[in-house]
């Protein structure tokens, strides 16, 4: 009798969980567009949904579909080149060694350095640059800065990168201004928040760090929520206005005692908006909160621009406003250095303190640490020396005209295009557009762009695309204005390509369970690393 009243009761379950799941989905997608900033509570929805009867089962078996079709597309890429899975049993020769380092590299993009039509990616153009570059590191590759007093020359090194850096973002040369080199904006940024964290932590004698917030705009770049799950520290997310700026009102709103650090851009990876940054530093003094600036796409490009290239003005975004305690600032990208390569930057010495790690009762004996790393290789911080050196603000100034008068030109192009619409008023390096009528999927229209070879980024919330201009692209603006006004033609009569990623890119964005958005990416990853 058990049994058969749990046979007979299945379907009704079943029909049940489905009925909830579906019904859980509406509610959230109402919930997500009127409160986007309360992901957490929305997608605690959703596990709960997904655990009721049949509704896993449905779940997986549509995941299933999609990562079958990823796994396909990603194997007819894998390199037809022999895959060493173990140690030789003898060391191979230079010789054999670099004709395999060949054959891989054979497989990789084309055209990087001038002609390419790659978003962003590849900032460092010139040969004699790259090779000043490369002598560099090949020379200080076994320094270590962690120990200085073996390795005094890149310490020095150092010192004058942040130094010069500084000087970028603040004309007070007695200014207090310090910091470090980093491996890349995403530690910067992760160094710049932990560091604020604990400030914040010391100076307002709380032992609970966990119950901290910290507020960033909806396009506020990924690494911010990689530094939530490494330190533990609650997002408040704030919507961005019609401009694509973080809303002001919005983020006093979201103000408590709790909040310690307010996150902002300059400009933004998304759409290239540079924040209200004179705004949102008067809140955080009033607030006596921290300020962070991420400005690692337009350190290197905003203090060279006039009003005329900004299509206003450059509104102020750096040292120069009493409320911004630290910014990162990426070398390996306008300041044409290689990878990888950054620099954090605080207002004052004591917040860069709490950056270090200090170890007192080791074993090992005293231990002090200034960066995440610990050990690093002196090589990277010498070509990031010689780099700018080699540049000089003359150098820097030109380049970003150039960058600039391309990005204005491309900006004028698709607004003048029926069926694409800017998004954002700042004429930055980045430049993004999505479309305007439902017969123009702009999944399709990458897809379209992609095989003509264009790698742009595909956006989302809204659905859109950009391109971020680069030395290496300047030359190939034309090209693709070109290709993008017939593929804006072509996208109109087609609802997919062949092979294209529009139908999973589609899917994505139309799902408003996150959580398994994000269970599907970290399938992908898993897939991406093992089909190479």
């Amino acid at each position: 009798m058990p049994s058969n009243v749990t046979s007979q009761s299945t379907p009704i379950l079943l029909v049940c969980g489905l009925l909830i799941y579906i019904l859980a989905t509406g509610v959230c997608k109402i919930l997500d567009g009127l409160l986007r900033t309360q992901r957490q509570d929305v997608e605690k929805l959703f596990r709960l949904a997904r655990s009721l009867p049949g509704v896993r089962n449905l779940v997986a078996r549509s995941k299933e579909k999609i990562l079958s079709e990823v796994e396909s597309g990603l194997k007819s890429g894998v390199l037809p080149v022999h895959r060493t899975q173990d140690l030789p049993c003898e060391g191979q020769s230079i010789h054999e060694i670099l004709k395999q380092a060949d054959k891989l590299k054979g497989h990789d993009c084309k055209h990087l350095f001038h002609t390419s039509k790659m978003t962003g990616t590849v900032y460092a153009t010139e040969l004699t640059h790259r090779e000043l570059c490369n002598s560099m590191y090949c020379n200080f590759a076994h320094t270590n800065p962690l120990h200085g007093d073996a390795f005094p020359s890149v310490a020095r090194m150092e010192s004058e990168v942040v130094s010069m850096t500084s000087m970028l973002v603040s004309n007070d040369s007695n200014s207090e201004i310090c910091g470090a080199v980093t491996s890349g904006g995403t530690e910067s940024i992760l160094t710049a928040i932990r560091a604020s964290r604990d400030f914040m932590c010391y100076s307002k004698h709380i032992s609970r760090p966990e119950i901290f917030y910290r507020i960033v705009s909806v396009s506020a770049h990924a690494a911010v929520y990689k530094a939530a799950e490494y330190f533990k520290i609650n997002i408040v997310r704030v919507p961005t206005d019609e401009h694509g700026q973080m809303n002001v009102a919005a983020v006093k709103r979201a103000l408590s005692r709790r909040t310690i650090l307010i996150y902002a851009s300059a400009p933004t990876y998304p759409h290239g908006v540079i924040d209200p940054i004179e705004e949102l530093s008067d809140i955080a003094l009033g607030q006596r909160c921290c300020l962070h600036v991420d400005a690692c796409l337009g350190g290197f490009i905003l203090p060279f621009l006039s009003g005329r290239e900004i299509e206003s003005h450059v509104p102020k975004f750096d040292f120069s406003l009493a409320g911004v305690t630290s910014m990162s600032l990426d070398t390996h990208k306008y300041g044409y250095a290689q990878k990888g390569s950054s620099v954090v930057l605080y207002s004052t010495s004591v917040l860069r303190q709490f950056q270090y790690t200090s170890v007192a009762d080791w074993t090992g004996g005293l231990y002090i640490s200034p960066t995440p790393a610990g050990s690093r290789s002196g090589g990277l911080i010498a070509q990031t020396w010689a780099a700018m050196l080699h540049m000089g603000r003359e150098g820097y100034s030109r380049v970003a005209h150039e960058i600039i008068e391309s990005a204005i030109k491309l900006r004028k192009a698709v607004a003048d295009t029926d069926g694409l619409e800017l998004i954002g008023r700042h004429a930055t390096m980045v430049v993004a557009w999505r479309t305007t009528d439902r017969t123009n999927n702009v999944y399709v229209l990458n897809d379209i762009l992609s095989s003509k070879g264009w790698r742009l980024a595909v956006l989302q919330n809204p659905s859109a695309l950009h391109f971020c201009i680069t030395p290496a692209n300047i030359s190939s603006v034309d090209a693709l204005i070109d290709d993008l006004k017939q593929a804006v033609q072509t996208s109109r009569t087609l609802d997919k390509i062949p092979g294209g990623k529009a139908p999973i890119y589609g899917l994505a964005h139309g799902l408003p369970d996150r959580g398994v958005v994000k269970e599907l990416l970290r399938d992908i990853q898993d897939l991406m690393l093992q089909n190479v």
